[in-house]
């Protein structure tokens, strides 16, 4: 059992959306470093599933966890997609 296991934390993958201590918003990971201890992401607009802006790079993973969409999130943003367009 690794550290990750430990504490109940999912190792933050390449592609996975997610939030940052100390930054707002929500994220998607570029990548991740060789040595698995940062890795670049950039803003995500969930509602429209796509990237924005330029990415931040050498994020500490240790700063990053899983982006978990609560029930109330999920209502407001599928009213807003429903109500806005493109």
């Amino acid at each position: 059992m690794d550290l990750w296991e430990t504490v109940g934390m999912a190792k933050i993958t390449t592609g996975q959306i997610v939030v940052s201590e100390g930054l707002i918003g929500v994220y998607r990971v570029v990548s991740l470093s060789p040595d698995g201890q940062t890795a670049d992401i950039e803003k995500f607009d969930v509602s429209k599933k796509k990237s924005v802006g330029d990415p931040i790079r050498s994020v500490a993973l240790n700063k990053l966890s899983a982006y978990k969409e609560d029930a109330s999130q999920t209502a407001a943003r599928v009213v807003r997609e429903a109500t806005t367009e493109d």
